[in-house]
């Protein structure tokens, strides 16, 4: 009976190391404003994330939505406690000059889901943060496609 069992288990485990289950993601940056932002919610607290990811960016009358993203953030901290990090799930290329960039921003006890929406002129050396969105729900933010290939065609 035992080997019956080791020798349905090692083609199984082959079949796993080989889909890519045992390999990690691929490496991806994160776009420099958002590392930037990152750095300035670990250093300075919630109130410096989004002054830092859109950096002089913000039209006068958005000023409200980003006091209401910044209490969000802090809602989350009360419930996963403190940030910790930043982890990068993936980047959609839309076109040359805009990509869908989809990330994680660590706490304590859980992940806030975030997507962004960058926009870069070939005559501009840096890009613009044209979308922001946060949610605790991974669905909310992270297509279902998306989530399908998360350690499989991804890795390498």
């Amino acid at each position: 009976m035992k080997t019956y069992i080791l020798l349905f288990l090692l083609p199984v485990s082959f079949l796993f190391v080989n889909t890519g289950f045992a390999e990690s993601r691929k490496i991806i940056k994160p776009p420099v404003q958002l590392k930037n932002a990152a750095t300035a919610y670990r250093n300075s607290g919630a109130n410096a994330f989004l002054p830092t990811l859109f950096h002089k960016q913000l039209a006068s009358g958005e000023q409200q939505s980003m006091l209401a993203k910044t209490n969000i953030l802090r809602t989350v901290e009360k419930v996963y406690g403190n940030f910790v990090g930043l982890e990068m799930v993936d980047v959609i290329r839309v076109s040359d000059s805009t990509h869908i960039v989809f990330f994680i921003l660590k706490y304590q006890r859980g992940p806030l889901y975030g997507v962004i929406t960058t926009y870069q002129l070939k005559s501009r050396s840096s890009k613009r943060i044209t979308g922001f969105k946060i949610h605790t729900e991974v669905s909310q933010i992270i297509p279902t496609q998306l989530l399908a290939n998360v350690g499989s065609d991804q890795a390498k």
